[in-house]
């Protein structure tokens, strides 16, 4: 496979600036060089608090038999042993009240403005209209700011061990989802379309691991590492996050007929509703495959490992990027090569006939 040439100039993909409150990260993160957070998510502490507080116990790791009780992290310890020991009946009824998986609670605390006021005044869910008086009780009256300053501190060494691991790859991420220069960028909508945060769930369960969308920042939320595995697929899921924000743009302008995208509809029922159209599925594809080249490892992509027909187009795509990455061809140019259509099979040649038996000698007649 031949890939087109062109000049490629390295620049930051990535300009940080004032996040908008629709991406309310902590004052105390840290940032790789291209932007990328790690800290944690106020809105989303204060609702694991409210979650903790009204007998949230799911846990991964227990204690010795016979009790096997929860092993929850330091920081949800201190947490839960501060909150109040008797039941706050209120704060349980209005959760029963609003039924919803964790997942769906973090999106709903994503909805709301930041602290102080968690404004949810442009809420949509009713989870989040629901939480927002509580949140603001808790982080206001309650003490709650003081419990997320003593977290934040409490994380620092799991972000000093962190930004050089995910500094390294996001800049070998950019450096092969090449997209221009800077005039390239300007004049056609290239360049990284988002951001992406690392926000440490030191609240939740240990192991946890999902991605959520606030505002123009993609979110990795990681419950509480358990393991080196643990922090190697939360570097895992923020380099996919990342690659996918710098191939959306071009991925978008393509037409998908013909290409190996035409896969989407043997795609399972998750894969369609997690990834509705062939592009979106497309650009996590792309940015799985480069997530794998960067580190080195059949990484973990979240929506696609569980889905034979995601597999099989990675099976392709993941030696094409290698490839193209030893190039100098822009992303766009490389776009046709990447995502070509899957070769032929083979045309099954027709079995060669049996050879006949020779035929029995004649017998001589007396």
């Amino acid at each position: 496979m031949k890939f087109p040439v062109s000049c490629f100039v390295a620049v930051a993909m990535f300009a940080i600036g004032a996040l908008p409150a629709s991406a309310q990260w902590s004052g105390a993160s840290v940032f790789t060089d291209d932007g990328v957070e790690i800290g944690i998510e106020p809105r989303v502490f204060c609702m694991f608090a409210l979650l903790n507080e009204a007998g949230y116990n799911t846990e991964s790791l227990s204690g010795p038999a016979p009790l096997e009780l929860p092993k929850f992290s330091p920081i949800r310890e201190k947490m839960r042993a501060n909150a109040s020991r008797s039941s706050n009946k209120a704060l349980v009824d209005l959760i029963l009240k609003n039924p919803g998986t964790v997942q769906q609670y973090i999106d709903a605390a994503l909805e709301l403005g930041p602290a102080p006021r968690f404004d949810d005044s442009a809420a949509k869910s009713s989870i989040a209209k629901a939480l927002a008086p509580a949140i603001r009780e808790w982080y206001n009256e309650e003490g709650g700011s003081s419990m997320l300053r003593n977290a934040n501190a409490d994380v620092k060494e799991t972000q000093k061990r962190l930004l050089p691991v995910l500094n390294k790859a996001i800049k070998q991420t950019a450096a092969v989802i090449r997209l221009g220069d800077v005039s390239d960028q300007l004049l056609d909508d290239a360049g990284a379309q988002g951001r992406v945060a690392l926000a440490l769930n030191e609240l939740d369960a240990h192991s946890t691991l999902s991605i959520h969308l606030a505002g123009d920042t993609l979110g990795v939320f990681a419950g509480p590492f358990a393991n080196k595995g643990d922090e190697d697929k939360a570097v895992d899921a923020v380099v996919y996050a990342y690659a996918e924000t710098l191939t959306v743009g071009e991925v978008n302008k393509i037409e998908p007929a013909g290409t190996i995208l035409d896969g989407h509809a043997a795609a399972s029922t998750a894969v369609k509703e997690r990834f509705p159209s062939p592009k979106a599925w497309g650009r996590a594809l792309l940015s799985c495959a480069v997530a794998r080249h960067v580190l080195g490892r059949p990484s973990s992509c979240v929506g696609l490992d569980d889905d034979a027909a995601s597999q099989g187009a990675l099976a392709l795509i993941v030696p094409r990027v290698k490839e193209y990455a030893a190039t100098t061809a822009l992303f766009g140019a490389a776009l046709p090569d990447l995502l070509a259509a899957p070769p032929p099979a083979p045309a099954e040649e027709a079995p060669a006939e049996a050879p006949k038996a020779p035929a029995a000698p004649a017998t001589p007649k007396k």
